[in-house]
């Protein structure tokens, strides 16, 4: 659905384009996003999900759909424009994906559907487009058929994931190519064949920067260096239809960063555990105990999600990395407690905090 034909969906997004022009193009605590994993199923085994979808890791746990939809109205209320739904692979359980997209009331939101493409044919195309989804994010993880199969661990899984694009773009809604970058690769001509391919079909390429998490965590080789986001800027400057969630969409220049989203992005697990962001494990609510408000607030009292900071603290901080993201065994489903790591009165905002009594 487009911001035009969509007056809540318009008011919401000039709400928060006002905010980043008055903070100096900066986010803030202006909240933004909604990334919900309500099941964590999958039919690839990638080799670097930070779902740690592939080991089997609580396939079976669902959010009830009566729960979604009042997170959903929560959002609402909150002015957040954006809503992610995200797995494991959603289009595995079709009927249940419907049932949540009808719950959530898509008409509010910038509402996405990020998928592997492996099922995305044109009657669910066709489909998802009349149940009012603006977007869908499939990801690409090389113009090599092999090469994507292999990290995939399933064959044909990049043709299909080609043509789900092609699908996504004929039945009007906006296709995005995911691309995720890390040292191994920000230089490799791959990277910039997927640029080209996409710009030259019309697609939005979203780049995500490799995080030492999940299937990959310890693992911080992966992280990007000061060259590889210097050639990342070279990229979004020479393809101009490249975004990441941390750069200032508003910018003709092609240069500013609106900085990390932690907090400013929900991410909510099947077990209704709320998350600063997708790829920092670290846990400031579930929606069972609390609101929404009142995780968010919670989370913005915490000086490092709510000071800005023009590094993605999951994939480009290798202090907060090794700091906050390196416990044994820490995941989406065993997160770390932000009131076990942020325990000092100078780790919050003010120096004096109240914590949850249930985090």
């Amino acid at each position: 659905m487009s911001l035009l034909g969509n007056p809540r969906l318009m008011e919401k997004f000039r709400s928060f384009h006002k905010y980043v022009r008055k903070n100096d193009g900066q986010i803030g605590t202006k909240q933004r996003g909604i990334d919900l994993n309500f099941n964590n199923a999958c039919n690839l085994r990638c080799e670097y999900c930070f779902t740690n979808s592939p080991k089997g890791d609580h396939v079976k746990d669902q959010l009830p759909i009566s729960l979604i939809a009042d997170i959903a109205d929560q959002a609402d209320d909150l002015g957040i424009f954006e809503f992610d739904l995200q797995g494991g692979e959603l289009l595995l359980r079709p009927d249940t994906l419907f049932e949540v997209l009808e719950a959530i009331k898509p008409e509010r939101f910038y509402l996405y559907v990020t998928t592997n493409g492996y099922f995305l044919d044109e009657k669910m195309a066709k489909r998802l487009a009349e149940l009012k989804v603006s977007r869908v994010s499939v990801s690409i993880d090389s113009m090599d058929e092999k090469i994507h199969d292999t990290i995939r661990g399933r064959k044909d899984s990049w043709r299909r994931a080609m043509e789900a694009l092609k699908h996504v773009k004929n039945v009007g809604l906006d296709p995005y190519l995911n691309i995720t970058v890390g040292h191994y690769n920000a230089f490799s001509e791959d990277i910039e064949k997927m640029c080209q391919y996409s710009l030259d079909n019309g697609y939005t390429t979203l780049l995500n920067v490799a995080t030492p998490g999940g299937m990959a965590q310890n693992n911080a080789k992966i992280m990007v260096d000061e060259e590889d986001k210097k050639r990342l800027i070279e990229l979004r400057k020479k393809y101009k239809n490249i975004l990441r969630n941390i750069w200032n969409p508003f910018d003709r220049g092609y240069e500013k960063v609106l900085g990390c989203n932690t907090v400013n992005r929900l991410y909510i697990t099947p077990l209704g555990d709320v998350l600063v962001c997708p790829y920092v494990h670290v846990k400031i609510g579930n929606v069972y105990e609390q609101s929404l408000k009142e995780i968010s607030e919670y989370g913005f009292t915490i000086g490092r999600f709510h000071d800005h900071s023009s590094l993605c603290l999951a994939g480009e901080d290798r202090e907060f990395v090794s700091k906050y993201m390196q416990h044994k065994g820490q995941s989406i489903f065993n997160p770390k407690h932000a009131k076990d790591l942020f325990t000092k009165p100078e780790d919050y905002v003010q120096s004096k905090v109240t914590l949850p009594t249930t985090v």
